[in-house]
């Protein structure tokens, strides 16, 4: 997949798509509960879905703020007279209720790989819940599944498997895996590297 397009549709189309794709395949679930469980089994993770777990009343497109991040490192709200440029490589939507919900998609390196985001802030800021997606078409074939979730008095528990692209089949670590980015870091809303931009 090649850097993603020139206007705001062109951008978020090509990666919301690949992000679309992989969460068809089953996923490292959280409990349908509010404390977003424990992780068993697998589950959907549609951005319908994540937000009614995360708190998040209106997850229409409509309702986020989208933001592009250009080459020269700068995140931007994108709008109908402001599109994002030709070379950006990551678009991130934000829902804002009492709790945040952010989808983050970012295309690494030469835009032929995937590395998604789908996070849970609560009321105060703390990550509760994040699904994390790495695909790598070109180097295994296959995506790597990441779900995290975190309790209230701090505790991380995180489960990761490793699927085929084509299939969905769950496979051993692969090779090609010492080569993979690590999962999101952020653990806190204000971590977030466009936090500025969307706290008002």
């Amino acid at each position: 997949m090649r850097r993603l397009g020139v206007v705001a549709s062109v951008l978020i189309v090509p990666v919301l798509c690949a992000a679309q794709m992989m969460s068809s395949h089953p996923q490292i679930g959280a409990n349908p509960h509010a404390g977003m469980g424990s992780g068993h089994g697998t589950t959907p993770s549609s951005r319908t879905v994540f937000g009614k777990r995360c708190g998040i009343a209106d997850v229409s497109p409509q309702s986020a703020v989208v933001l592009s991040h250009s080459p020269e490192g700068k995140w931007s709200v994108l709008s109908g007279d402001k599109p994002g440029g030709p070379n950006d490589n990551a678009v991130a939507r934000v829902w804002r209720e009492s709790n945040w919900m952010v989808d983050l998609h970012d295309a690494p390196g030469d835009g032929r790989t995937i590395h998604t985001g789908q996070m849970c802030f609560d009321a105060k800021g703390q990550l509760t819940h994040m699904i994390d997606r790495y695909m790598d078409t070109p180097g295994c074939g296959c995506m790597r599944y990441t779900s995290l979730n975190v309790d209230t008095n701090g505790k991380v528990q995180q489960e990761q498997k490793f699927v085929k692209v084509d299939t969905g089949a769950e496979i051993a670590t692969p090779a090609a895996a010492k080569g993979f980015p690590d999962v999101f870091g952020y653990r806190k809303l204000d971590q977030l590297p466009f936090y500025s931009i969307v706290k008002q």
